[in-house]
């Protein structure tokens, strides 16, 4: 009897590897496409039970999108799936994203956002450098503030539990309005206006999906506090961007941090912004990096093999995309 086979679309190094037969060896037959020629990965994609991807997109070339269609999974390692160009999948082939690997690594780089911004560190850095030593401009205490955290999955209830520790009161919004965790409100996009009005720091982790697409634009950015502190670890496409430039010129006491971009390389091949974010004082700039910590991308591997594992074993794959996920 055949072995079923999972193809692993992206060049995995020794570490990656071990990974991946730890989980899924015992189970099928792991092929990697970076070790076939052209005409074994055509056939390696049309016999495949299942595809492991890093970036899909890039991963194969444009003829082998088409190429996996009777895989039962397409198993993607990262939790935003913007990305997968699903239009040029086949498309009766179900697809997994991988939320929870990178959420500790993403909370930390928000909280330490957050604090770069509530205290200063930026801006009196820069003023140190050109002689000035303000030891008597206030900067700002967290306790007891309010941070609205919208997108409550992995990165969203990680990032809660940090904050608690400064005691910061967690409001939160999410596409149901519920949760287990211990916060103080819970609710959903239709509670913006009362969310966004009462936050001192507002933390971005949601998916980008059709309805989350421009979700704060104009009118939701004038809710929020003249001197409040925005981070976004998630996509910029969640924020109308002229809006959003248009606010941090008018209110110089508002602070953005921004990890996440419009147009970034993994995406779109480069970075690009429309307005000049980076001449404002008030913006904190990353290059979407919360993510790369020791150890994030085995951990990825392993969570989204042993997804695939599951659906191998009889059992039904999790977390898997739904239509509004699907705007590619």
């Amino acid at each position: 009897m055949n072995r079923p086979k999972v193809v692993i679309t992206f060049e995995g190094n020794d570490a990656l590897r071990i990974a991946v037969k730890s989980v899924l060896g015992d189970y099928c037959d792991i092929v990697y496409l970076s070790d076939l020629s052209a005409g074994e990965r055509a056939a390696a994609l049309e016999s495949a039970n299942a595809l492991v991807s890093y970036n899909i997109a890039g991963d194969l070339r444009p003829d082998e999108l088409k190429r996996p269609v009777n895989a039962k999974l397409i198993q993607l390692l990262s939790a935003g799936v913007d990305h997968a160009p699903f239009g040029k999948l086949p498309h009766n082939v179900p697809v997994a994203y991988n939320p929870g690997a990178f959420a500790d690594a993403m909370a930390e780089h928000a909280v330490a956002m957050t604090l770069a911004a509530a205290k200063r560190l930026f801006v009196e850095d820069r003023n140190m450098r050109n002689g000035e030593f303000n030891q008597f401009v206030q900067n700002r205490l967290i306790r007891g503030g309010v941070c609205a955290i919208l997108g409550f999955g992995c990165a969203g209830r990680s990032t809660a539990r940090l904050l608690r520790c400064f005691g910061m009161k967690i409001y939160a919004i999410n596409s149901s309005g519920k949760t287990d965790e211990p916060i103080d409100f819970i609710g959903r996009t239709d509670d913006l206006e009362k969310v966004l009005g009462d936050a001192d720091v507002i933390i971005i982790t949601l998916a980008l999906t059709r309805t989350t697409e421009g979700l704060l634009g104009r009118r939701e950015l004038s809710w929020m506090k003249k001197d409040a502190i925005l981070v976004n670890i998630s996509r910029g496409e969640i924020i109308d961007e002229g809006a959003f430039y248009d606010h941090l010129k008018a209110n110089p006491d508002f602070t953005a941090c921004i990890e996440s971009w419009w147009i970034e390389p993994v995406r779109h091949g480069e970075f690009r912004t429309n307005y000049p974010f980076l001449d404002l004082p008030n913006v904190i700039a990353a290059p979407h990096n919360s993510a790369s910590v020791p150890g994030s991308v085995i951990e990825a591997v392993r969570r989204g093999a042993e997804n695939v594992r599951r659906m191998l074993t009889g059992g039904e794959a999790r977390f898997m995309v739904t239509e509004d996920q699907r705007i590619r």
